[in-house]
């Protein structure tokens, strides 16, 4: 009964120090850790800012399009698209495509069959969107160029990761094997009071070794050597590319939709949606420059796994809303093709 009592408070510690290990979730301790993305959390989602689902109107920036709505029964009724409209606009073309939609309709032809002035108003409104549609695509290949360089990375890393965890899991339970063939050994020696200390020291080694394991995403990191992304032309709000003044899809984001009533450019609902969509903090100055890889001058930035997994899901989202153009791209040319 003596060991009994001895052993009691060694086994009430163990316990405690179990539902301990237990309670904290993985994500709050690998936040913790990460110093460099700890502050990234910010409460943007509880933010009065406005936007509908959509991003346009007044509520949540979590869902957004870049484009206008759609007035379904405007375009049953034959009526040009919102956002084909808009991109005629922004391409200084709508008059030539009102007057070849206009022919169209009151004399269906084929293109030989226009006159001369039309047929050059078509070649110079197919010039145009070819243009738009090539920024488009020159805009996603850099895109996707980020998305490989980055995903280069994060795989190096997460091959680090996950090589050290492995050997971490295998240490604990052959610490837990050995201590515990020791402690059995000793207890079916009689040494009931020495047979509690392996059990212990396999405990704390156990403990020690899973919240190793938990803190390696924060460990492993890669220093920042590639050129800036794509993402610094959007977090860095007073970027200007050198083209700025004959780049149409600049214009396009730096234009507000029409028909929303924040009076947002998309730029700025892009990094709103994505402070609703990922907390991200604009004023954590320090992740906003290894979000977009563009470290200060004379500055050594490394960049872990939880920045690296971040960029990449920016990049997507980024990628998804530059090829909303192209829908609006699509309905123009349907608009001013001839039957």
């Amino acid at each position: 009964m003596r060991v009994v009592r001895e052993s009691k408070p060694i086994c009430i510690v163990l316990g405690l120090l179990s539902v301990i290990a237990l309670a904290v979730p993985p994500s709050v301790a690998l936040q913790a850790a990460n110093s460099a993305t700890s502050n990234s959390t910010s409460s943007s989602n509880n933010s009065p800012d406005g936007g509908t689902v959509s991003g346009h109107g007044a509520g949540s920036f979590y869902d957004i399009k870049m484009t206008p709505d759609i007035d379904h029964g405007a375009a049953a009724a034959g009526q040009l698209r919102a956002d084909a409209a808009e991109i005629a606009d922004l391409l200084e073309i709508m008059p030539y495509v009102e007057r070849l939609r206009e022919q169209k309709k009151n004399s269906p032809s084929s293109t030989s069959e226009l006159p001369k002035p039309l047929l050059n108003a078509k070649v110079l409104c197919l010039w145009r969107i070819l243009v738009l549609t090539e920024e488009v695509r020159r805009y996603s290949a850099a895109i996707d160029c980020d998305l490989a360089s980055s995903n280069v990375v994060l795989a190096d890393l997460t091959g680090k990761r996950d090589a050290t965890s492995n050997m971490l899991n295998t240490v604990n339970f052959a610490q837990g094997g050995v201590l515990g063939i020791t402690k059995q050994s000793l207890l079916l020696s009689h040494f009931f009071n020495s047979s509690q200390m392996p059990i212990m020291i396999s405990a704390s080694l156990s403990t020690g070794l899973s919240l190793t394991n938990l803190l390696l995403p924060a460990v492993w990191k890669s220093k920042i050597t590639q050129s800036q992304n794509i993402l610094s032309h959007f977090i860095n709000t007073s970027y200007r590319p050198p083209d700025a003044d004959h780049s149409y899809l600049f214009k396009f984001f730096t234009s507000e939709i029409p028909g929303s009533t924040n009076h947002l450019t998309r730029r700025e609902i892009l990094l709103k949606h994505w402070q609703a969509f990922k907390h991200l903090n604009p004023e954590d100055h320090k992740l906003m420059r290894k979000l977009s890889a563009s470290p200060e001058p004379n500055e050594d930035m490394a960049e872990n796994i939880n920045v690296l997994s971040l960029r990449i899901e920016l990049l997507h989202d980024l990628k998804t809303h530059v090829e909303e153009v192209d829908g609006a791209l699509y309905e123009l040319h349907k608009a001013i093709r001839s039957n």
